[in-house]
């Protein structure tokens, strides 16, 4: 295994970076031009304005409805810097606070979403049969995410990304009508090159071959104008918010999805995106541990559901969602599919106001019985996803953590630590998975549920990202998610609070970037 170079960055990401600094300067200096300068004279003047203006805009602050931890955050930093932060509150706070900016931005993803709806209330009234509780879950789902729940579909499950390269390699192949693909990184290898010589082959005999990538994600990855290679290729490409030298609040949502759609009928989904390092064909921390899922049948809707409405809201091309959907294209199914439990998956957006992955997570553990096993690369969870793990084990549940032993991110895996003493006192327990770098996203909960995807346990995915996930319930798969992540905790250092001792400067330090973990 070659151990990979660390890639430089790209001359437009430092302009990127460079341009958002000078203009925060500029329009800071602005301000202070107009207002300070002319009206030295009278500073106290100027000093009670700006009291003012702070004490407005921290009411204001404290008066929106986003989580408690977003607003802690931002007034720290407003009466941190005076003034300088109002203005970093106006130019970079992420949640919508409008009603005009709502309908603007979500109402037309939803809308899209309903478009491609599967009506499944007769399902979803068996589920309530079983146990009310999945009902509830599940029905919150579809009506707040818009995502069906499916039964004639079948999981194939990789405990690695390794593991899923041939089959992924495979199922391209075979695709006789169309190749949808979503993902936050893309970058140059084995990986990416042999599904991109596979992807022009297959545009060249006429399949519709579609890619979206993230432009801040692949922003070291790939060229700049990369989907402009790829559109000569006669892949329909494009970039997902693509980076520019502007002040623009939306350069903050990314697209963390990971999606792979073949003929309306097989669907790749996980915490893998296209590079070598997630099948461990380069090594930058060890092993990277990450999983990645297969769905042949019906569910492979939810994930199609998801993909065209952010194709529609990225491209002036238009899908019509009935075309690409199961039941339009069930003859390219290549076997005899049985069902195999309850299968849904869905989305998240970052401004309309309902964070379902944070919400489904928070269910889930509430309902727990026995236990609940969670994988996360960063554990950053808000105030109630806190509470509602410690109330779960001083309850009895077992609840236990899995998290990196082996950081890529350094002051984001401080900030993790930073949460480990207070689970631990409510004897919830910490392992750190040493091998290499854990970067699955995963919770089991009573060997009924699974959820797992692209979301991780923090602020970012929850409340900022595009993100996608899975809820399994009953499906044959839960028991071999649960072994996956028993194996990994035989790999890891259980923490103990010993392990957590550290002098008063570094307590300080992680109580400090604490305060800040939602803007992370």
């Amino acid at each position: 295994m070659k151990r990979k170079k660390k890639a430089k960055p790209h001359i437009r990401f430092y302009l990127v970076l460079l341009m958002f600094c000078l203009e925060t300067l500029a329009f800071i200096s602005l301000i202070v031009g107009i207002i300070v300068i002319p009206l030295y004279k009278y500073l106290w003047i100027v000093v009670f304005l700006g009291i003012l203006i702070n004490l407005f805009c921290s009411i204001f602050i404290a008066n929106t409805s986003v989580e408690a931890g977003f607003k802690i955050s931002w007034l720290v930093v407003i009466n941190l810097i005076p003034i300088g932060g109002v203005i970093l509150y106006l130019l970079y706070a992420d949640k919508i606070t409008t009603t005009r900016m709502k309908k603007l931005r979500f109402n037309k993803i939803n809308t899209d979403l309903q478009k491609g709806l599967v009506d499944c209330s007769t399902t979803l009234e068996e589920i309530k049969n079983i146990d009310h509780n999945a009902y509830c879950v599940a029905n919150y789902i579809y009506k707040n995410s818009f995502s069906s729940v499916f039964k004639n579909s079948e999981v194939t499950y990789f405990t690695l990304g390794d593991y899923a390269f041939k089959p992924i390699l495979d199922e391209l192949k075979k695709a006789k009508k169309f190749i949808f693909m979503e993902y936050f990184i893309i970058d140059h290898g084995i990986f990416f090159d042999k599904i991109y010589e596979i992807l022009k082959e297959k545009a060249k005999n006429g399949v519709d071959v579609r890619l979206i990538y993230d432009d801040f994600g692949s922003v070291f990855k790939v060229k700049a104008f990369f989907y402009k290679q790829a559109i000569k290729d006669g892949i329909k490409c494009v970039a997902f918010n693509r980076c520019r030298p502007f002040m623009d609040i939306r350069q903050n949502n990314r697209d963390h999805r990971k999606i792979l759609i073949i003929d309306g009928v097989c669907s790749f989904s996980g915490g893998i995106n296209i590079a070598d390092e997630y099948i461990n064909k380069t090594s930058r921390f060890g092993l990277w541990k990450d999983n990645c899922f297969k769905i042949e049948g019906e569910a492979t809707n939810g994930l199609t559901n998801l993909f065209i409405s952010d194709w529609n809201i990225c491209h002036k091309e238009k899908l019509e969602h009935k075309k690409f959907m199961f039941l339009e294209n069930k003859e390219f199914l290549r076997k005899d599919v049985k069902s195999d439990g309850y299968i849904q998956p869905f989305g998240d957006v970052p401004f309309d106001g309902k964070e379902t992955c944070r919400d489904v997570h928070f269910k889930l553990i509430n309902n727990a019985k026995k236990y609940i096993y969670i994988s996360t690369p960063y554990l950053i969870p808000d105030e109630e996803l806190l509470q509602s793990l410690i109330i779960a084990s001083k309850s009895g549940v077992d609840v236990r953590i899995i998290t990196p032993g082996i950081p890529d991110k350094k002051l984001v895996y401080s900030v993790t630590r930073s949460y480990y003493e207070k689970l631990m006192l409510a004897n919830i327990k910490i392992y750190e998975y040493t091998p290499g770098f854990n970067h699955l996203k995963c919770m089991v909960v009573d060997d009924e549920y699974c959820l797992t995807g692209t979301v991780n346990f923090d602020y970012r995915s929850f409340y900022l990202h595009f993100e996608n996930d899975v809820l399994f319930y009953k499906n044959s798969n839960i028991p071999l998610i649960k072994d996956d992540l028993l194996e990994m905790i035989k790999e890891s250092k259980e923490i103990s609070i010993k392990d957590l001792k550290v002098n008063v400067f570094k307590k300080l330090y992680r109580a400090f970037i604490r305060i800040f973990a939602p803007l992370y």
